[in-house]
């Protein structure tokens, strides 16, 4: 008889695991509300040297952490996972205490590295280590915890960042996060059961030389394109990359199996989609408040923080029911509850009225779009469950897919009028659309392989996520340099059409990935 409900050890370890993931959205987003308070008290001034900083310590997180992942993951295979693991989330809690003592712009950079290689670690192997202590019919309920997480870190990371920042100084963003970082430890050495090694062979240092150099030049020539300079390094990475493959491909313990990710259909398609989701939505959120900046004229943080926190909102009270969905969990009396709830939000929306200036309106805006959205998608799972037979994860990816290009199309139609309701609903959509699509892709990722290759396929999963992430900045940085060249000076049009074609483009990239997540599996036969 299958077990419904996880024991409390697994829920402790999913929370250890939840907690975790906390940290590097927290980071991210907060770095970016931080960053120029922090380059102004390190005596930065504005002008060429404080740019270059700025772009090195937004840049040095993220190329650290996607081109260790697999060669970390692999290392946890032939070691253990959960020291790794452990080591990660030390190293992301020393690397925030470093960057909040740090004196200068340079150590910022070199401890912002330290939190990218911690970074790198964790995630690399905190879906196998849950992988593997949770049997496979509660996967789904544990992976969701474990991304409620992320979204919990998404959801504080800007609201908090500015509050800190204003109150106590930049410092105490990165100071915060040292009691989670080591609560967290402290629950994984407790709770997590030791791992057994899954890798007997031969480390392939060779390879992990080569995809670190090749990775590493490829995206940071392409983060400094259109520069020919940076074209040549961006160049050289591919061929090295290149060589990486056909190496890969000959050595019998490949640090990443091209093998498998040619052959696995549903492995390789998956993460294929995991790619172009991140590709096309990370960036939103710089894109939506250059919009809203630059087109719309809301100058205040405040509000631009609030009318992104929808999404925020939408991701953490949403995902744990996309859990119990994938797991088949989800009760069926909630049909009728879900649909009240949603129209509940309506009723409250129309209350709230039309766009009014203040904090007040724009919360209460929020509140009912949340609401409202998580009523509603919580009714779709349910039909989806009820209504489709043998539901397979593909149903849940390409339903938030398609919920995520709806929010596309909704922001492809805002325009220099100012309509905040139109924005709200974009953020709830993306909320929705996100929530529905990430536990299921990564689930069915992990449910693609085996046991012993659990931390490859973490390690995959993250570095397909970490490199969509680094293509969406990479992308938005070429827009930014194509369309404002000088954004204290740019003007409502060049803003417009840099939006209009970012959408355009990640819409057209969304649909690829709604064709790779259908095609990942076959009915009747496993990919």
């Amino acid at each position: 008889m299958v077990k419904l409900h996880l024991s409390l050890k697994q829920t402790i370890i999913a929370v250890t695991v939840a907690m975790a993931c906390f940290l590097p959205p927290f980071i991210g987003d907060a770095t970016n509300i931080a960053l120029p308070n922090m380059l102004s008290g390190l005596g930065y001034p504005q002008g060429a040297l404080y740019w270059e900083m700025y772009g090195w310590i937004l840049t040095v997180y993220l190329l650290t952490s996607t081109v260790f992942l697999i060669p970390a993951a692999r290392l946890a295979d032939k070691y253990s996972k959960k020291f790794f693991f452990c080591l990660g989330v030390l190293l992301l809690g020393l690397g925030s205490l470093g960057i909040g003592l740090s004196p200068t712009g340079e150590w910022v950079i070199f401890m912002r590295s330290v939190e990218g290689l911690g970074n790198a670690l964790m995630f690399g192997t905190a879906i196998a280590l849950l992988s593997s202590a949770v049997e496979i019919e509660l996967r789904g309920t544990a992976i969701g915890i474990a991304m409620t997480g992320v979204f919990l870190g998404q959801l504080a990371g800007p609201l908090l960042a500015g509050v800190l920042t204003d109150f106590f100084g930049w410092q105490a963003v990165y100071m915060i996060l040292c009691p989670i970082a080591l609560v967290s430890l402290f629950l994984a050495v407790m709770f997590v059961p030791g791992d057994r090694v899954t890798d007997t062979g031969r480390y392939d240092s060779v390879g992990a030389l080569l995809f670190i150099a090749g990775l590493s030049m490829a995206l940071y020539g392409f983060s400094k394109l259109p520069d020919m300079t940076a074209l040549f390094v961006l160049i050289a990475g591919l061929v090295i990359l290149a060589g990486f493959t056909v190496w890969e491909r000959r050595n019998s313990n490949p640090i990443m199996p091209i093998d498998l990710i040619l052959k696995n259909r549903r492995f390789s398609f998956n993460n294929g989609a995991n790619l172009l989701y991140y590709v096309a939505i990370y960036s939103m959120g710089s894109l939506i408040s250059i919009f809203l900046t630059n087109v719309w004229g809301i100058t205040d943080a405040l509000p631009r923080a609030i009318v992104v926190t929808t999404q925020a909102l939408v991701l953490v009270l949403f995902t744990i029911f996309v859990g119990r969905f994938y797991d088949h969990l989800l009760p069926g009396k909630l049909l009728v509850p879900s649909l009240c709830v949603g129209v509940a939000g309506l009723i409250f929306a129309c209350f709230v009225g039309a766009e009014m200036p203040g904090v007040e309106w724009l919360t209460s805006a929020c509140i009912a779009a949340t609401i409202s959205a998580v009523g509603f998608g919580v009714l779709l799972l349910n039909l989806i469950d009820r209504f489709i037979r043998s539901v397979t994860p593909r149903y849940g990816t390409v339903t938030g897919l398609a919920i995520i290009a709806a929010g596309f199309l909704v922001l492809y139609t805002c325009g220099v009028a100012v309509e905040l309701w139109k924005m709200i609903l974009v953020e709830a959509l993306f909320g929705v659309g996100i929530a529905i699509f990430v536990t299921p892709n990564s689930t069915a990722i992990m449910d693609s392989v085996t046991e012993t290759e659990y931390s490859m396929a973490s390690g995959t999963l993250s570095t397909t996520r970490m490199l969509g992430m680094a293509v969406s900045i990479g992308i938005v940085a070429i827009m930014k340099n194509i369309f404002l060249s000088d954004i204290q000076d740019a003007g409502v049009d060049d803003a417009l059409v840099m939006m209009n074609g970012a959408v355009t483009a990640s819409i057209f990239v969304i649909l690829i990935a709604i064709v790779l997540s259908w095609a990942a599996e076959t009915k009747g036969k496993s990919a």
